[in-house]
């Protein structure tokens, strides 16, 4: 098991969380496979295990009842709570959309654009017994939409049932063990999710305005409040729990006790493989506190942190290992069993940070846009292709 995926903050098991981690490992097995690292070479199919602690995160006794739940008369009364920020960004990037063809209209701009849209719709309505299809799906649409910025079959597709029925032609399975006969269910169940999304568009038009007429990202980000609450209700819930209860190297809690049991099996299982750590958003943070304090023994030959708050947790000193005498212009030091490290954060996602200004010890510091909205930003890294690419070549760059 040479790559560990520590997950972040909100996320719950579910048909859509299993789709989404058959969908990473397709593609950190497609993008990152024999890699060398620190003279070490990956497999040709790397393993990937996903140590989930999602169930010892934080529960909320009135499920969230103190949020405020506004009406949403501005975005017309979109019944979908879960649909509000994708419609504001929709109307947002289209404010005239005459045809009311979102997802076609995303596709004339860049066909990835859509696609990502889809990925999501694929996701968020997965079934249970069909995630292994949902997640090759997402794997193979992302990729043929990154291949195919603008196919010329495009002129020809009026309507978001066309654009819906060209992608079902042609993007087929990835194949392998995994790959079922086709995507005929993923296609009926997005179906269902483009619809409601053309029905919220329209809904929309004409009314999420300001007085002068914009329809300005920041008035959106105040009319999807509902999603935005819920995520930062989540995010520090599960901060909270974390540092509330994550106990001593000698007593670790809960959360330490699942991840250090993944890091330690995959340790074991292959010693003579470059042992790999990709943390998302707290996950990053969990894995620094983990090898600072815990198990300084476990040497990581790289330590990839996405969307996280590395950097941000050290300048409030949260971390075991922290010292507060340690200011600026002394940095942070990188854990010596960290043998190389590689951060990546979205300008737009809100809970990503840079960390070659705190951390004395930083191979590669880099930003990358996931274009998308505020909301989404924060999980879309990687249900994208070129995500991986990068990746790679970031790797590859490695010293």
């Amino acid at each position: 098991m040479p790559i560990v995926f520590v997950h972040g903050v909100n996320t719950r098991e579910g048909p859509g969380y299993k789709a989404e981690t058959l969908a990473i490992s397709a593609f950190l097995q497609k993008h990152l496979n024999s890699a060398v690292i620190a003279g070490k070479t990956l497999p040709a199919v790397p393993t990937v295990t996903f140590p989930y602690w999602g169930d010892l995160g934080t529960a909320f006794a009135w499920n969230m009842a103190s949020l405020p739940r506004p009406e949403m008369q501005a975005l017309g009364g979109s019944g979908d709570i879960a649909l509000q920020p994708l419609l504001a960004h929709i109307r947002d990037s289209f404010p005239d959309l005459p045809d009311q063809q979102p997802l076609t209209a995303l596709a004339r701009k860049r066909l990835s654009l859509a696609v990502e849209v889809i990925n999501e719709l694929a996701l968020a309505n997965a079934a249970q017994g069909a995630e292994v299809e949902v997640a090759d799906f997402v794997v193979q649409a992302s990729a043929f939409a990154e291949a195919n910025p603008q196919p010329a079959w495009l002129a020809n597709v009026q309507t978001d049932e066309a654009l819906l029925a060209e992608l079902s032609n042609r993007i087929q399975p990835g194949g392998g063990p995994q790959a079922l006969g086709g995507f005929g269910a993923v296609f009926n169940r997005i179906k269902v999710g483009a619809l409601k999304v053309k029905d919220g568009v329209k809904k929309m038009a004409g009314k999420a305005v300001d007085k002068a007429g914009d329809f300005a990202s920041t008035k959106l980000l105040a009319t999807t409040r509902d999603s935005l609450n819920e995520t930062l209700g989540r995010f520090f819930g599960d901060v909270f729990i974390y540092f509330n209860g994550r106990g001593e190297a000698a007593n670790p809690g809960a959360i330490p006790k699942v991840v250090l049991q993944a890091f330690d099996q995959a340790r074991a299982a292959a010693p003579n493989e470059p042992f790999v750590i990709l943390g998302h958003s707290l996950g990053g943070v969990i894995t620094m506190d983990l090898l600072s304090h815990f198990r300084p023994d476990i040497n990581v030959d790289l330590f990839i942190s996405v969307g996280s708050q590395v950097a941000h947790f050290e300048e409030i000193k949260l971390y075991r290992v922290s010292d507060r005498a340690i200011k600026p212009p002394q940095k942070a030091k990188t854990p010596a069993n960290i043998n190389r490290w590689i951060n990546i954060f979205d300008p737009v996602d809100i809970f990503s940070y840079s960390v070659d200004r705190v951390f004395d010890r930083v191979n590669i510091d880099a930003p990358y846009d996931t274009e998308t909205y505020v909301i989404k930003a924060h999980s879309a890294y990687f249900q994208q292709d070129r995500f991986y690419q990068r990746l790679r070549a970031r790797i590859e760059a490695l010293p």
